[in-house]
């Protein structure tokens, strides 16, 4: 069911070059981008699951993506990796009445010996007897050595025990046990990720020679379910250069302060500095499931790949449609356009005849522009009638923008506009929008439509896809064609995106709901202008770069707000967007308020405001 595309696309190249495991790497990303999956794939019983069944075709584009990763070679796994969900135990030790160094003292030491228990119990489900199970300590450790509890997988295990059993005791109790009370084994020394550099499996019949050595990794999932305080410690601890245990820490950005969280969108390019004495590219990397602007082309196109693919594998695990041999949902969704009734057309003809009177338009000129839209032929679209004749609308429109010195009552007058009129995509994307709003023609249909709605997140796209397939399904049972018209996709995908953001539930989101109307209406606006500025029209809002770096300070509740907006995929923040000779910060709206408003998938398109009008807006929802 895992696409290989998203792994190689965001951890191919850290993974090929070592730096995924020779520092911290936080994965950070919205609710259903996917973090939870890139880690199940790197837990150990997953990496040899895949060698196992490295034959399979649906296996062997992951092997080798992990091979790209050197997460294996020669058929044999190189890391030993483990994931520790943290939303579970560890936010209960901020509540502690005891001194903080103290309660991330036993936060850690937690961490380190579920860690040290999970990656000995998964040597010994791949049939590894403990005995023959050592690590390799980093030098210098010789005396902590006999703190974790040795070298040897035995003393390993029952030091690792010992220690959880005693902290998982304060955890358990009503009330926290004085510092006095606390037993030792919850607060000596134990620090096996300090001192661990390698597992080794040695063959003990043959002088302990080792037959295979392993990087252990951890993977601490969910970190946003942690307390601030405890998240910035935690960063520190695992910051540290000295450690030789790979270690990821994954979180969306509901745990940081919104100052933090912005930050983490708009400057994960820059050399920051995050903590004191800790330096981004330096100390650890960054990778943000998200777009950037540098990368969005690719990202999206990245992600069609592996949406796609990820449909066909689940086709394939459906009887109803593997048994008639329907495994590619690009094939089940129509790419062919729908026109409008006829009797809408009739009204669509009248109203550009009536456009044309309107604006003085002569009848040369209007034969011109009958001309330019016939010998416009977009790459694997047709041109419908209807938007053949939105399409002249909107050219005639921009004709009697262009000639502004024109006397509306020189009924002869044809003088040529100050720029060339051209029949192009963005006026064919234009025709069909205003065809969407004034007569309800389907506009999102096909795959890459699909795909574009989901904003780059797995979640929304499996959401999305549920409600096609499911339809698809509908009609198999009932003996009909299992491909759904352009209609019946546009119709399901606007009222599946109605649904989802009817039911947010999350902080802030009425408040997120609020900024969201505001942008949508004013992009409604500017998109449904007859000389379409814009072509496909906005789906976003920009505001110049110097006052969004700004915001955090001039406007915290605006910037409290954008926080959780991101996080949960109402809106995308594209930093350092070059337009009209200035650099702008665009709050682009999700894939989702996009689908139910009838904007449109295209990027590029903006409105101009200011940080002010924004705060305003959530100021107005708060009162």
């Amino acid at each position: 069911m895992v696409s290989p595309e998203p792994i190689r696309y965001f951890l191919g190249k850290e993974g090929h070059s070592g730096r995924l495991y020779d520092r911290l790497v936080v994965i950070s990303g919205s609710p259903g981008s996917g973090k939870t999956t890139l880690a199940r794939v790197f837990d150990y019983p997953s990496i040899t699951a895949l060698l196992r069944n490295r034959t399979i075709t649906g296996y062997r584009e992951m092997v080798a993506t992990l091979e790209e990763c050197r997460a294996i070679s020669d058929q044999r796994p190189l890391l030993l990796g483990c994931r520790l969900p943290l939303e579970v135990d560890y936010r209960d030790f901020w509540d502690f009445p005891y001194p903080d160094e103290l309660k991330v003292g036993l936060m850690t030491a937690l961490i380190q010996a579920r860690a040290v228990m999970a990656w000995l119990r998964h040597l010994t489900s791949a049939q590894i007897p403990l005995r023959r199970i050592c690590i390799t300590p980093r030098q210098g450790t010789e005396a902590a050595v006999d703190a974790i509890g040795g070298t040897d997988g035995e003393g390993l295990l029952k030091r690792a025990k010992s220690v959880e059993a005693a902290i998982y005791q304060v955890i358990g109790a009503l009330v926290a046990p004085p510092v006095s009370q606390l037993q030792r084994e919850s607060t000596d020394a134990y620090r096996p990720f300090d001192v661990i550099e390698r597992f080794g499996i040695f063959d003990r019949e043959s002088d302990h020679h080792e037959t295979d050595a392993f990087l252990p990794l951890v993977i601490l999932d969910d970190a946003h379910a942690l307390h601030p305080g405890q998240y910035r410690a935690i960063h520190r601890w695992l910051a540290r250069r000295e450690l030789r245990v790979a270690r990821w820490l994954l979180t969306r950005f509901d745990v940081m302060h919104a100052p933090e969280a912005l930050a983490t969108i708009t400057q994960e390019h820059l050399d920051r500095v995050d903590l004191p004495g800790i330096t981004t590219t330096r100390d650890f990397i960054e990778i943000l499931l998200q777009s950037n602007l540098s990368e969005r082309r690719e990202q999206r196109l990245t992600f069609r790949k592996m949406a796609k693919d990820m449909a066909n594998r689940y086709l394939r695990q459906m009887p109803l449609f593997s048994g008639r041999n329907l495994t590619t949902l690009a094939d089940l969704l129509s790419t062919t356009p729908e026109e409008i009734s006829p009797s809408k057309q009739k009204e669509l003809q009248a109203q550009v005849t009536t456009t044309q009177r309107k604006l003085s338009i002569s009848s040369t000129r209007r034969d011109a522009i009958d001309a330019e839209v016939s010998k416009y032929e977009p790459t694997g679209k047709r041109i419908t009638d209807d938007v053949r004749l939105g399409m002249i609308s909107v050219l005639m429109n921009r004709y009697a923008k262009r000639t502004p010195g024109r006397s509306l009552f020189e009924a002869d007058a044809d003088p040529e506009p100050a720029k060339p009129l051209n029949a192009d995509i963005a006026v064919f994307d234009a025709a069909s929008m205003h065809l969407l709003h004034k007569y309800d023609r389907p506009y999102y249909f096909g795959i890459d439509d699909l795909c574009d709605a989901s904003s780059e997140n797995a979640e929304q796209f499996l959401h999305l896809a549920a409600t096609l397939v499911e339809t698809s399904a509908v009609q198999i049972i009932r003996a009909k064609s299992p491909s759904l018209d352009a209609g019946t996709q546009h119709k399901l995908l606007r009222q599946t995106a109605d649904k989802v953001i009817r039911e947010w539930d999350f902080p802030e989101c009425e408040r997120v709901k609020s900024l969201a109307r505001m942008i949508v209406d004013k992009c409604l606006t500017t998109t449904l202008l007859p000389n379409a500025p814009l072509g496909a029209g906005a789906n976003a809002y920009g505001i110049l770069q110097e006052d969004f770096d700004t915001l955090p300070e001039k406007h915290p509740d605006l910037a409290r707000v954008l926080q959780f907006g991101v996080a949960y995929n109402a809106f995308t923040l594209i930093p350092r967007y070059p337009c009209k000779k200035q650099t702008w910060c665009l709050l682009e709206l999700g894939g989702m308020v996009l689908l139910a408003n009838g904007l449109t998938l295209k990027r590029g398109g903006f409105i101009e405001g200011g940080a002010k009008e924004l705060a305003d807006s959530v100021g107005r929802q708060a009162r």
